[in-house]
């Protein structure tokens, strides 16, 4: 089965009408990309994008053989491009924050994708980051250059989650159950 038929299979056993489905072939994975009408996007996003992030894990393990080691990506109307946005705009935040007190500072929840993307925009800005912890309390940190190096609390194998230092603030966490829809 296509990843075409098989959306537009999985919505209608959802329930969502009148959706429009878009297969978009990128450098690093296939991006699909969902229209539905406002009444169904709440359903289909989820809360902070729960219901993307689950839908994305479904397509992967779906099309696993298919599409080796690319990627997949679930979008639903313009929720992606707006939270990148927000995430962008906290990880801002963050690399002001860090570059004026010269302390960490941790983001708030961020789910895989984003926290990957958080990492690679900080390549090259003069700072380090680390993600500590577990499921839904991952959270990622944002170091001044060389402070992990100087403060690390073991041999710099954090593999296991623990914190290797101590942030001073946690960045845009207004945005956390604020209610803000990204």
């Amino acid at each position: 089965m296509k990843v075409q038929d098989y959306a537009t299979t999985l919505l209608a056993h959802i329930g969502v009408q009148g959706a429009q489905v878009e297969i978009v072939e990128e450098d690093e994975g296939v991006r699909v990309a969902i229209q539905v009408s406002e009444e169904d996007s709440g359903m289909m996003i989820g809360r902070r994008g729960e219901t993307i992030e689950a839908l994305q894990k479904i397509f992967s393990l779906t099309f696993r053989e298919e599409l080796g080691e690319k990627r997949i990506t679930v979008a639903v109307n313009d929720y992606l491009d707006r939270r990148q946005e927000v995430v962008e705009r906290i990880a801002n935040e963050a690399l002001d924050r860090v570059a004026a007190t010269n302390e960490p500072a941790t983001l708030p929840y961020l789910s895989s994708d984003e926290r990957r993307y958080v990492h690679t925009l900080m390549q090259d800005k003069g700072v380090e980051t680390q993600s500590d912890g577990m499921g839904r309390d991952r959270r990622l940190t944002v170091f001044p250059q060389g402070y992990l190096s100087m403060h690390s609390a073991d041999d710099g194998n954090n593999s296991v989650g623990k914190p290797t230092a101590k942030p001073t603030a946690i960045i845009g966490s207004n945005t956390e159950g604020s209610g803000e829809e990204v």
